[in-house]
């Protein structure tokens, strides 16, 4: 009864989505508690801030865990897992082992916090090297897959989020190579007296790279959402349209922010220091702004697509889309302050790379193993159903040819035993076979 009534909780997905709002506005806040100006000696160890700490290290990692219990019913119950289940389990295994570990670390420093009022910076800086490198290569994966999907179907939306996917781990790898140069020399244990406005950034360069690269990720990100967003323009109207598309560009630019802010200080509104945290708050907003309309575009395909299934991935991709715009960056944690903010929301970077992942990948297998609902999802005009047929159609003529290829390679091993002639397929030969039982398959269900 107890295991029933938590698989119906894991299964809801307004809890998912309530559960993905509060994590965002968490994340928000922990990204602006060590910008703001005022935030001094002396803040750093008010009771409300501390109990806000450890009020958002609870919730994170319990929502960590949840999400993981989602992921697991999904790949207990879907019969699309149970056709790769030996790589679905593998795959599991370990971002839920090394998310785990981040989880008992993050709690370990949580420990040290209210308990010692210190924490160890290598054991942050180990947590943080771990969520970053689940991220990289969990997105480095995902690149893989639309490679791989591109072979089949040259698609401009497929081109535009493997460009994204491919940029996101290239971040990743780069943040984390920033953030290990960056804390090199820096104090062990952390405490109230070590205030971190203190150290300087070495890595400039390197820092100017990697914010070159999340730039590029993001304006990937983005060209992607609205080819996939671009029939929406019937329905909102240009006017709207256009607004909601444009949004997140102007605001990552920061050009209207800054226009506000000098205008609110030449009318004696806002005085310089509360410009610069109004300009501080606005700039950490821009990634929650850009990740809101990136996983709009996945939602909608969630909402819309009646196979229960494949709109539950769809959603999945479409937090951990907006998870990962919040959590793919350095949040300031190289500073080292105390209390650790930063350290929540870059924990959260590999986790949120495997929502989006699983999101994408099985909804594609789901839809290339039901030709009907693929027939369906064809036929209509939307751009964001058009975009995971093509997905679910070049993943299962990659399933054709990786069992054309098998197929070959057996009956070439049988027929050189028996008679010494050997015979190999051309991958041209194969890619043309592949086109003619693709063609036959779809002949034989109209």
């Amino acid at each position: 009864m107890k295991n029933r009534r938590i698989n119906r909780l894991l299964s809801n997905t307004a809890l998912w989505s309530g559960m993905t709002g509060l994590v965002i506005i968490i994340l928000i806040f922990d990204g602006i508690v060590t910008n703001i100006p005022s935030y001094d000696l002396q803040n750093r160890q008010a009771f409300s801030i501390q109990l806000f700490f450890v009020v958002e290290v609870l919730i994170c990692a319990l929502s960590q865990i949840i999400y993981l219990k989602i992921i697991r019913r999904k790949y207990d119950t879907d019969q699309v897992v149970g056709h790769l289940r030996r790589y679905s389990e593998l795959t599991y295994y370990i971002v839920s082992v090394t998310q785990y570990l981040i989880i008992a670390l993050l709690l370990v420093t949580l420990l040290e916090f209210t308990v010692l009022n210190q924490y160890h910076s290598a054991i942050l800086l180990i947590q943080i090297l771990l969520s970053l490198g689940l991220s990289a290569g969990i997105s480095g994966l995902l690149a893989f897959r639309f490679l791989i999907w591109i072979k089949y179907r040259r698609d401009y939306l497929i081109v535009a989020y493997t460009a994204a996917a491919i940029l996101i781990s290239i971040n990743s790898i780069f943040i984390g190579l920033f953030m290990s140069l960056e804390m090199q020399g820096k104090p062990m244990v952390i405490d109230p007296s070590t205030f971190y406005s203190n150290y300087m950034i070495t890595g400039y360069q390197l820092h100017g790279i990697q914010s070159n690269i999340q730039f590029a990720s993001f304006i990937a990100l983005w060209i992607a959402s609205i080819f996939l967003l671009r029939r929406q323009r019937k329905k909102w109207g240009a006017i709207k349209f256009y607004l909601v598309i444009a949004l997140p560009l102007v605001y990552y630019l920061g050009a209207v922010q800054l226009i506000i802010s000098n205008a609110l200080v030449q009318n004696q509104i806002l005085s310089p220091i509360q410009s610069y945290t109004f300009n501080v708050v606005n700039s950490i907003l821009t990634k929650p702004v850009g990740g809101l309309l990136f996983g709009i575009a996945f939602w909608m395909v969630g909402r819309s697509v009646s196979d229960k299934g494949i709109g539950d991935y769809m959603k999945l991709s479409a937090f951990g889309i907006m998870l990962l715009s919040i959590s793919n960056q350095d949040a300031g944690i190289y500073l080292l302050p105390y209390p650790p903010f930063g350290l929540p929301t870059i924990t959260f970077v590999g986790l949120s790379s495997y929502l989006l992942f699983i999101g994408i990948y099985y909804s594609s297998l789901s839809i290339s193993i039901n030709t009907e609902l693929r027939k369906r999802i064809e036929s209509s005009v939307e751009e964001q159903f058009k975009f995971i047929s093509k997905i679910g159609r070049s993943q299962m003529e990659n399933e054709i040819a990786n069992r054309v290829r098998m197929i070959t390679k057996r009956s070439a091993k049988m027929l050189e035993e028996n008679s010494g002639i050997q015979t190999q397929l051309e991958d041209n030969e194969i890619e043309e076979y592949v086109k003619f039982v693709v063609t036959e398959r779809e002949k034989m269900i109209k």
